[in-house]
């Protein structure tokens, strides 16, 4: 089924995994006090909520994965390309702190 998707879609479930990632470790880093939020937007509701955040970070790929065949643009497609790339750097960087300060 993995091989049958495209390069986009590929992406998409890659963007919703590093979500998820990122989704685990700032709960972690949270509930034991190594580090807070930085996003303003969220950081009231995941200390309340977290499970109402994963939700929030798991729809997004998903209703782009559902819209992606319809929506051709250029540039949604940069932004995709661009977004996965971020993400890749946010998990880096909680890769590479818990390496270093937690573990």
């Amino acid at each position: 089924m993995i091989r049958s998707l495209t390069l986009y879609q590929r992406l998409l479930l890659y963007l919703l995994l590093l979500n998820l990632a990122d989704w685990y470790f700032t709960c972690y880093g949270i509930r034991n006090q190594y580090i807070q939020e930085a996003n303003p937007l969220l950081s009231d509701i995941i200390t309340t909520d977290p499970l109402l955040v994963l939700l929030w970070k798991c729809a997004g790929p998903l209703i782009l994965l559902y819209l992606l065949p319809h929506c051709r643009s250029s540039w949604v497609q940069h932004a995709l390309l661009f977004t996965v790339c971020l993400y890749s750097m946010v998990t880096l960087y909680h890769l590479v702190f818990f390496c270093l300060y937690i573990v």
